[in-house]
């Protein structure tokens, strides 16, 4: 997501989450499907598309991509020291493999 998309994603959730506060602070008993109607009217007024069935995407898939960019972003969140064990763990990895391999 660019700065702009991420910008737009927060100011929608702040807006859910204000009318979720109000409907509880008014004690107005609120229930799962009360809650995506309301979702559905901030994103369609806000010509945001609504997803009307289950997608292309499988749960495997989802949670391989979730796994592969949050791997990515924990190799950027690294610390030095983090780095260093990470890296003597996948040496250690290869020479266990070599070793797996040369006796087969």
């Amino acid at each position: 997501m660019n700065e702009q998309e991420l910008k737009i994603l927060n100011n929608l959730v702040s807006g859910y989450f204000d009318f979720a506060e109000i409907q509880a602070m008014r004690r107005k008993p609120m229930y799962m499907k009360d809650y995506i109607s309301q979702l559905d009217n901030i994103l369609g007024s806000t010509g945001e598309k609504l997803l009307s069935d289950a997608g292309r995407i499988t749960h495997e898939q989802a949670m391989n991509k979730a796994l592969l960019e949050y791997k990515k972003y924990q190799t950027k969140t690294l610390s030095s020291v983090e780095k260093a064990y990470m890296e003597t763990i996948k040496a250690t990895q290869k020479v266990i493999d070599k070793k797996g391999s040369a006796n087969e």
